[in-house]
């Protein structure tokens, strides 16, 4: 749903009131003309008279009489336009039927108090738009936060995974430490600049997933089955949420590779198919080993899918799926 601006909404207000208030005082003036002086009754009772008056008392009870401080001038004021009201249904009364029926004139008293109250609640209806938008508002930015603390709990937990990695090639004394460094701190750059205001390029993640591979190739050798096929050039000028696809990778490698296995692979996909980004990640599962059970729910997933939930609300959608060998996730997300 398209939340209106502020200023839209006293544009709104403006024209309504503005409108509203022209057209019953060109009916009343049209009326007068009309009536007056010769059938002067005719005219205080008319159909003109009832809705500018009904009108009156309801701007003056919801922009003034409610707004007072006093309880005994607020009871005064709603005394006075109730009999404003009753006088206007004994006049009409009296021009109808040249005698006064406390039948008829309480039933035309009634309805001009429930004209007044439909009046006033078209004017509650209008002013409440300004609550409207101030509730959207902080709900978006209540979002907006909650969203930033599931991407900065997310940080910590990648930065954690890739210093043991890195402690592992010192350990072995590679001499590939050095270009695992530079990968790292252009990831971090990423992690630190690009990705703290709104929306990112898919290109940028992608590239992001693709130092993140290659420093895996580093750690499992340039002959690891670990595959990554995305069509960069139709996603130019793509955008979506950063930090979105890392946890599938991450995950994958996680629980279907750091075994050690000969057999073990990654294989990554990414496609665009029209306004629909399709993200897959499959890796081998190795079930004798107790960190290859099919539980995957920890924390990059789970924050995963709280902030698909609030930053696409019901435009993205995360399937798993598991079988004797191999382990799948495909995240759907529509874009804008």
């Amino acid at each position: 749903m398209k939340q209106l601006s502020e200023t839209t909404i006293n544009k709104i207000k403006a024209v309504f009131n503005t409108g509203f208030i022209s057209v019953m005082a060109m009916y009343l003036s049209k009326r007068a003309f009309d009536l007056l002086p010769d059938n002067w009754l005719f005219f205080i009772t008319s159909d003109a008279m009832e809705n500018f008056i009904a009108v009156c008392i309801a701007y003056l009870v919801y922009f003034h009489v409610f707004r007072l401080d006093s309880l005994w001038q607020k009871v005064g004021y709603l005394i006075f336009s109730a009999l404003v009201l009753l006088g206007l249904a004994l006049l009409k009364d009296l021009r109808t039927d040249d005698v006064i029926f406390f039948d008829d004139t309480f039933g035309q008293f009634t309805g001009f108090l429930g004209r007044t109250l439909l009046f006033y609640l078209l004017l509650y209806f209008m002013d409440k738009l300004d609550d409207l938008y101030n509730y959207k508002k902080l709900r978006d930015e209540l979002d907006t936060a909650k969203a930033q603390l599931l991407r900065n709990q997310m940080h910590p937990h990648f930065l954690y995974n890739a210093f043991n990695s890195l402690y592992s090639l010192s350990l072995k004394n590679n001499e590939d430490v050095s270009e695992y460094i530079m990968k790292l701190s252009g990831m971090m750059r990423y992690l630190t600049d690009d990705t703290g205001e709104g929306k990112v390029p898919i290109v940028k993640e992608l590239d992001f997933i693709e130092k993140y591979i290659a420093i895996e190739k580093l750690r499992f050798g340039k002959d690891a089955a670990i595959e990554f096929e995305s069509d960069k050039a139709v996603m130019v000028d793509r955008f979506i949420e950063p930090f979105l696809l890392i946890p599938l990778v991450e995950n994958a490698f996680k629980h279907g590779f750091y075994t050690n296995s000969k057999d073990a692979f990654v294989n990554i996909q990414c496609d665009l198919d029209g306004n629909e980004l399709e993200f897959s990640v499959k890796n081998s599962v190795f079930r004798k080993q107790h960190f290859q059970q099919n539980d995957r729910t920890g924390k990059g997933l789970n924050n995963l899918k709280q902030r698909l939930d609030l930053l696409y609300n019901g435009h993205a959608n995360l399937a798993l799926h598991s079988d004797s060998d191999s382990y799948t996730a495909k995240l759907k997300i529509k874009l804008d």
